[in-house]
């Protein structure tokens, strides 16, 4: 019997220094950036230990393979169970887009270690995102308590505060406000503190807040767009035109700063240089009726009343209902009811009549990759995405890029062209 127990021992010492051995090799070729050589030496392991099963994992999650890194993480959680591999796999929904799970995994974390601060303040971040808006200021405000030189909690609540609409007002200034005497480089707490004056028209406040943006960072693109538009309304038209040439020197040729300069040309009475900075922003966006409508004037002040008059038919035919948002909720109704088809209709209505509702893009995309068998269908809404409204909301954009992957991933392993 003694024999039987120490020849049990030797092999079980043996195993885990095999094992041991596998992983050290695997760090190394991790290195070299081979993930797949590395995974394949894991794979071949028979009877994988916890620490065999948590590299696989990390190794799925560090390369955005979340559902295969969840199988991983699972099984690591069943032979040796901690809060630590529980937070990665609620990580791991949280990026594949299944807040409810990723929360629900996050809570019991928390509940068993309440100190965890970094996922307390994670937690917070995603409740905001998901519409609980009270139970994430109450999160950030035990967060600012336990730290009070953290000036991102406070911005957070601002941010939070803003959510609740006009009786979060005051609350979301004071928080921007106690971020920036924290921080006084804070240049998002400045930021809102700027749009928070200009809210209130306190005119003096808000420009006191763009020149302390502008000094910390001359090149900001929101600074410069605030203090253009700022000095037009200020009726201080050549401080606007100086702006406006330095948001073009920052490469930000845009619809907004094309109009800007219309704007401030018409006032000036220059039509002729308002007629070439509107025409750019028309070549931006042709349906814009305020362009055709400033355009117009711009042909009116040149007494060029043909083109005037082209340009004012122009800006009542582009007046058109803002119907989108019916649609995007049309469509939202329709998938509670099952209705994938008439969902899919829905969001092409609805983009139709805006093409810049990138929640409409989404919803379209979303459908169709669940309802098309054919991925190309879904990926080509998932690539326009990227296309217009890359970073308009970051864990909508890690969904989509990720899904991008995997989709052109499933038709390369079909075998089909993804070009």
């Amino acid at each position: 019997m003694i024999k039987k127990i120490t020849l049990l021992l030797i092999l079980l010492i043996f195993k885990a220094e095999a094992q041991t051995s596998v992983l050290n090799s695997v760090d190394s070729i991790l290195a070299s950036g081979d993930y797949r050589k590395a995974l394949h030496l894991l794979e071949k392991i028979e009877d994988p230990s916890s620490e065999v099963l948590e590299k696989s994992a990390y190794i799925y999650q560090n390369t955005g393979n979340y559902t295969k890194a969840i199988e991983y993480f699972t099984k690591t959680y069943t032979k040796k169970p901690s809060n630590k591999i529980k937070e990665e796999i609620g990580n791991c929904y949280e990026f594949l887009g299944n807040y409810d799970k990723a929360i629900v995994l996050y809570e019991e974390v928390l509940k068993a270690n309440p100190d965890n601060l970094l996922l307390k303040y994670r937690m917070a971040k995603l409740l905001m995102g998901e519409r609980q808006v009270e139970r994430s200021i109450e999160l950030l405000k035990e967060l600012s308590k336990k730290d009070t030189l953290n000036p991102n909690y406070h911005y957070q609540l601002g941010v939070a505060y803003e959510k609740l609409g006009s009786e979060g007002i005051i609350k979301s200034g004071n928080s921007f406000l106690k971020a920036y005497k924290i921080d006084s480089t804070h240049l998002k707490s400045i930021y809102n503190l700027a749009k928070f004056f200009e809210q209130l028209r306190f005119k003096d406040s808000t420009m006191l807040f763009i020149d302390r943006g502008l000094k910390i960072n001359p090149n900001s693109i929101n600074f410069n767009q605030l203090k253009a538009k700022h000095s037009y309304f200020n009726e201080e038209l050549d401080t606007a035109l100086v702006y406006l040439k330095k948001l073009e020197d920052l490469n930000y040729k845009t619809k907004f700063t094309y109009k800007l300069y219309g704007l401030v040309y018409l006032k000036q009475e220059e039509y002729k240089k308002a007629e070439d900075v509107l025409k750019k922003a028309q070549k931006i966006d042709f349906q814009d009726p305020d362009t055709a409508f400033n355009l117009g004037l711009a042909y009116e002040g040149m007494k060029n009343y043909k083109f005037a008059e082209m340009s004012f038919m122009l800006s009542i035919m582009n007046q058109k209902p803002e119907l989108d948002k019916n649609y995007l909720k049309l469509g939202m109704i329709q998938l509670v009811l099952n209705e994938q088809k008439r969902a899919i209709t829905s969001f092409e209505k609805g983009l139709e009549n805006n093409s810049r509702n990138h929640e409409l893009l989404f919803q379209l995309a979303l459908t169709s990759d669940n309802y098309y068998k054919d991925k190309k269908i879904a990926l080509k809404h998932y690539e326009d995405y990227i296309r217009w409204f890359e970073g308009k909301d970051k864990k909508t954009t890690e969904f989509v890029s990720q899904r991008i992957k995997n989709i052109k991933k499933e038709l390369f392993m079909d075998g089909e062209d993804v070009d």
